[in-house]
């Protein structure tokens, strides 16, 4: 008999008063519109946990991307979607961002920061997070308070270099190619080479779902 939904969740949804339940724990922060969900999400988060040794990754569903025009499809939507499709016990759809009234990356993590003081944060994305990073209101906040750590296949050396957290001489950089517990502090980034990663996004399932 399949499991329920309900019994595969290891970690019941944060909210701003449970600090506590999370105390020392390493968190992965994927943050996004999810519009929709998909595949690649999953692949990723998957990837971010065992490379890291991660307890959980968290799905930030934004109530709205300042960097993005209005989503189409509200957030109770897509929190939903998100909901739906996740079928791992190692994943958490959080709807922390609208319950602090925030859509900034950087009032995220000040936020986190205040209500869930004894949890390990790293910050999760990929590489087109990390050559755009510097258009995010400011960003300079982010690396200064929270890990951070990007997904890419190789080779990627190339475009990393290039990175503005990479000209960041307060900024320790790590490649990660086999799994291990790396210390979650700020100002320390993590470069996770993964052979593999799925070729899809939001914007291309978008467009094929107004042309079907």
């Amino acid at each position: 008999m399949a499991a329920k939904k309900a019994d595969l969740l290891l970690y019941p949804p944060p909210h701003l008063y449970d600090g506590a339940r999370w105390a020392g724990l390493r968190v992965g922060l994927l943050g996004g519109s999810f519009n929709p969900p998909h595949s690649g999400h999953i692949h990723a988060s998957l990837c971010a946990h065992r490379a890291l040794k991660l307890d959980v990754i968290w799905w930030l569903v934004t109530p709205q991307n300042p960097l993005k025009s209005k989503a189409t499809r509200s957030f109770e939507d897509r929190y939903e979607a998100c909901r739906r499709l996740v079928r791992s016990p190692y994943i958490v759809v959080s709807d922390i961002e609208n319950r602090l009234g925030v859509n900034q990356t950087w009032e995220t993590i000040r936020g986190l920061g205040m209500h869930f003081p004894a949890t390990d944060f790293v910050w999760l994305a990929g590489m087109d997070n990390a050559l755009t990073i510097h258009r995010w209101h400011n960003w300079r906040f982010i690396p200064d308070h929270v890990a951070m750590a990007y997904i890419a296949r190789p080779p990627a050396q190339s475009l990393i270099k290039g990175c503005p957290l990479r000209m960041l001489g307060e900024q320790d950089n790590h490649f990660i190619r086999s799994p291990r517990a790396v210390p979650l502090v700020p100002r320390t980034t993590y470069w996770i080479l993964q052979n593999h990663l799925l070729n899809i996004s939001s914007t291309t399932l978008r467009a094929a779902s107004h042309d079907a």
